[in-house]
């Protein structure tokens, strides 16, 4: 209940300055704003101040602003005229320049709110764990699987230096350049066993996610960071520090090996197991007494080594720098997501319905206040940002009854130096209804989908 509560604010907080700046430029642009109001549905408060009524409302998702004339021409087409009526205050008595820049205010909010809220996360810096740049291709455990790595001939171990020359620090670097690039060929330098080598990879679109992924799996060595007071691995003498080398005289090098043969001998019906660790530059070996969750896999509460690393905050310009070239860098690859969905990825992963955004929202903030409050901001920040651009590209575009419909609809008046007949503009507006009403059938339709699965 709280995630649902805490997504539901942040989505109307976003809403709610999308309306703000509609607001604010039609007052600065003359025209009248007869209602404003904080929700939608019916009105619990309400307080008239000059032309306005403020108003609190009883759904608290996002909000409106209510302009005079703003729906006039439907009086022009019941009454079959051929222009607009246009009154004093009204958004139709207003020049075309002035009605492009009220409906572009609305998604220029959210692209500012962006920009602040990537600032923000710029000027707090951050602190995360992430595993190195080695690797551990795929296809050595899904040999079935036709991967980017397997092409390129990638072997255990390859430490991954640069991808179109940018330094690889961490499989977080590599993930973060693989993504964005389905489909797009990136010159690699690798480094396998003191040699550097150069290779051509080009990730293959994963149809389910719409990501780029070259097959791959972090490398992961097994020396252990925690490990569960009172858990039968901690009981068998394992320790922080621990390096794990064998299990039932196997050689395990990394987590993913590990992982495999806990597999295996969840399937058998063994009660113990020989893990054999590396001590103080010695070789210890401890018999472990097996336990399974519920879920019928064996129970191995341990974490390992991984890489910490620190990005110290920005002071405030360098912060308004950051938030500008990480506002612009989303929307660009944004867009590079809108063309993927012409590549064939899957309509119910793809699209996000209010109910599915609300849920990750609430489970972002959670996990993040899991760790630290700052944490938990900084999470819920970055998917204000995340959000307020998707709605800075959507309701620019050039549909009717968004804003981007509006400011079409305005230029060509600008261009041609007369009014679009209201009949026009009614059919025209019938038409963007319809559209996005079919987007919204199918986001709830995924959300659906989502939640069931």
């Amino acid at each position: 209940m709280i995630k649902i509560l805490i997504g539901l604010l942040v989505l109307s907080v976003m809403v709610f300055i999308h309306e703000v700046g509609h607001f604010i430029v039609a007052k600065l642009c003359g025209v009248v704003v007869q209602s404003f109001s904080i929700g939608w549905g019916p009105v619990l408060l309400k307080k008239k101040i000059g032309d306005t009524e403020y108003r609190l409302s009883l759904i608290p998702i996002g909000g409106y602003c209510g302009m005079k004339g703003e729906n006039a021409f439907r009086v022009a087409v019941e009454e079959k005229l051929d222009h607009i009526p246009s009154e004093d205050g009204g958004l139709y008595n207003a020049s075309p320049l002035k009605r492009m820049l009220i409906a572009f205010a609305g998604p220029f909010a959210n692209y500012l709110s962006a920009v602040l809220c990537f600032a923000i996360i710029s000027s707090l810096g951050s602190t995360y764990y992430t595993p190195s740049n080695k690797i551990v291709p795929v296809h050595l455990y899904e040999k079935e699987i036709e991967t980017s790595a397997k092409l390129a001939g990638l072997e255990s171990g390859d430490v991954i230096l640069e991808i179109e020359g940018k330094k690889i620090n961490s499989f977080r670097d590599i993930m973060q350049a693989v993504i964005a690039s389905a489909d797009t060929p990136l010159a690699f330098t690798i480094e396998r066993k003191g040699n550097v080598f150069k290779k051509t990879i080009t990730p293959l679109l994963n149809k389910k996610t719409g990501a780029g992924v070259i097959g791959v799996y972090p490398y992961v060595p097994l020396k252990v960071e925690t490990i569960a007071l009172d858990s039968t691995l901690h009981k068998a003498g394992i320790l922080k520090g621990d390096i794990i080398t064998k299990i039932n005289g196997k050689n395990v090098a990394h987590t993913i090996a590990l992982q495999r043969e806990l597999q295996a001998i969840a399937e058998t019906e063994k009660n113990e197991m020989l893990l054999e660790v590396i001590r103080d530059g010695k070789a210890i070996n401890a018999t472990v007494n097996i336990a399974k969750t519920d879920d019928g896999f064996i129970d191995f509460p341990i974490t390992f080594e991984n890489i910490k690393v620190v990005e110290s905050g920005t002071n405030f310009w360098k912060s308004i720098v950051a938030g500008f070239l990480q506002t612009h860098k989303t929307i660009k690859l944004t867009f590079r997501g809108f063309a993927m969905l012409f590549k064939g990825i899957e309509l119910k992963n793809a699209v996000s319905g209010p109910l599915r955004i609300t849920h990750m929202i609430g489970d972002v903030a959670q996990e993040g206040f899991k760790v630290s409050a700052e944490e938990g901001w900084k999470g819920i920040l970055y998917f204000i940002s995340i959000i307020s651009i998707s709605l800075f590209i959507m309701n620019l575009l050039p549909i009717p009854v968004l804003d981007g419909g509006l400011i079409l609809l305005s230029l060509i008046e600008a261009v041609m130096r007369r009014n679009i007949p209201p009949i026009v503009t009614y059919r025209v507006q019938f038409i963007g209804f319809a559209f996005i009403a079919c987007l919204f059938v199918c986001a709830f339709v995924a959300d659906v989908f989502f939640f069931i699965g």
